[in-house]
């Protein structure tokens, strides 16, 4: 049975998290999506450890799946502090990831400084009850922290908010079994691995194991449950919670928005091929980092998505007036603000659903039908 959970649980991992990432592409969904690739690759890691003779054959890879264990809970963090549009948090922020980080580091360092590395020398090690003891404390810190971030939200939020906020107190649940995994596995490599019967050990350890594949396999179901009745929970960008911060922060990104739509419509800016997001927060009088915040997370575009969209619009309107066909394709995609007619095309057919040459057809049989 454990076997079967622990291909189901990996095949099942995979695919949601690929699938989240297709969903809607946004920075929140991305990170979503790391977390489930996380738990399939390290589930796939447990199942070779526990059922192949890895662990005997690459002991040096043992720690790896504790260094994962490290990774996931900031991910989780960082996904749902980038839920909250309001938050200061940003995508480079990368302090969440600093204990797996040293966790690796640290850990590389020991497997090579040993001789003859094996199974017995890490497992139950001083060592990796120190790995294990820090796991339960840094999932333990990352849970406050995500209660206390919630707990915040849920105070500004209104009815309608509140339904968006079950999300992230699911994954909140889900840090907490979590949690309950790795105390069972400090307790049973501290207290009861070294004092049971062989008997008693085996017992134990399939419990441990079993535990650990249902809590897997449990995320994901929830995760569907939420994907089929909750779908703005998986599909929207962010969780917008109004207070008077947000209010003065709404209304300036509200101005610079129209100050981009001046600079796109009256100036011409994304005709530029030279064209950077340096320039255009340049032009827009702000600081870079504001910029890309107007544009993913107001506008909901990245810098290459928004500007490539209004040039395939200036190549449509060029294309439907250019009827006796006098116009290349290179050279509307330089009047367009494409750097070659290459990428012209891509982004065409890309944003317009259609080729160049398909869209000039249409706007012909349009006219005739006229």
């Amino acid at each position: 049975m454990a076997l079967v959970l622990f291909f189901w649980s990996m095949i099942q991992s995979t695919i949601t998290g690929l699938a989240i990432a297709t969903i809607k592409k946004s920075p929140q969904n991305r990170i979503l999506s790391a977390v489930f690739l996380t738990m399939a690759f390290n589930t796939f890691l447990q199942y070779l450890f526990r059922f192949t003779k890895l662990k005997l054959d690459i002991p040096e890879l043992l720690f790896i799946s504790d260094v994962l264990d490290l990774l996931l809970p900031g991910l989780i963090f960082w996904y749902i502090t980038s839920l909250f549009s309001g938050s200061e948090q940003r995508t480079r922020d990368y302090w969440y990831f600093i204990p797996a980080s040293i966790a690796l580091l640290v850990s590389s360092i020991y497997v090579l400084s040993i001789d003859n590395f094996s199974f017995p020398t890490f497992i139950g090690s001083p060592f990796h009850i120190a790995l294990l003891f820090s796991i339960v404390l840094w999932k333990s810190y990352i849970i406050f922290k995500t209660h206390q971030t919630i707990k915040a939200a849920s105070k500004v939020a209104n009815a309608k908010q509140k339904e968006e906020l079950r999300w992230p107190k699911v994954l909140t649940i889900f840090l907490g079994v979590s949690l309950y995994v790795a105390l069972l596995l400090l307790i049973y490599h501290t207290v009861i691995h070294p004092f049971s019967t062989n008997v008693l050990h085996q017992q134990i350890r399939e419990v441990v194991e079993l535990n650990y594949i249902v809590f897997n396999s449990s995320i994901i179901f929830v995760t569907m449950f939420f994907a089929l009745k909750y779908p703005k929970a998986l599909s929207r960008s962010t969780i917008t919670l109004v207070t008077d911060n947000m209010k003065e922060e709404d209304t300036l990104m509200l101005h610079y928005e129209k100050k981009l739509a001046q600079l796109v419509e009256k100036d011409s800016i994304h005709l530029d091929t030279e064209l950077n997001e340096k320039m255009l927060a340049e032009k827009l009088q702000i600081q870079s980092y504001l910029l890309s915040k107007l544009l993913n997370y107001h506008i909901g575009k990245s810098f290459s998505v928004y500007i490539n969209e209004k040039r395939v619009e200036h190549a449509k309107k060029i294309l439907s007036k250019d009827m006796e066909k006098s116009l290349t394709n290179f050279a509307v995609a330089i009047d367009s603000g494409f750097r070659s007619e290459s990428v012209f095309y891509v982004n065409f057919k890309k944003y317009a659903g259609m080729t160049p040459r398909q869209y000039r057809l249409k706007c012909i049989q349009m006219e005739e039908a006229v």
